[in-house]
């Protein structure tokens, strides 16, 4: 996935851009997580509609361009890049929780 552009065509690496030209509407939080799950919207949108309480896991996504519907390969990447244990800790928190909201409380991270 390609780092959304701040400005004329510049890439802003570590920035989550919060502009959009197009209108999604108010979505709540399980909504936005599963938009986000799915593809059908963007990191910036997702920020925009629930907004910064997941910011550590979206900056690490985008670092290592994942996409968030890839559950397995996101954790893999947090377990194996992410020397920090309370970092690591908070990515794995903040994964858990987009999946539960997204998709159910059923649909949590194990291990």
């Amino acid at each position: 996935m390609a780092k959304e552009a701040a400005g004329a065509g510049e890439a802003s690496p570590g920035i989550i851009v919060r502009h959009t030209s197009r209108r999604i509407g108010e979505l709540d939080a399980c909504e936005a997580c599963g938009c986000l799950i799915e593809g059908r919207i963007s990191f910036s949108e997702f920020v925009d509609q629930v907004g910064e309480g997941y910011r550590e896991l979206l900056e690490f996504m985008m670092e290592h361009d994942l996409h968030p519907g890839r559950r397995e390969e996101v954790l893999f990447c947090i377990e194996c890049y992410e020397e920090s244990g309370r970092l690591r800790a908070l990515l794995r928190r903040q994964l858990e929780l987009l999946y539960r909201n997204g998709r159910g409380a059923g649909q949590g991270i194990h291990g």
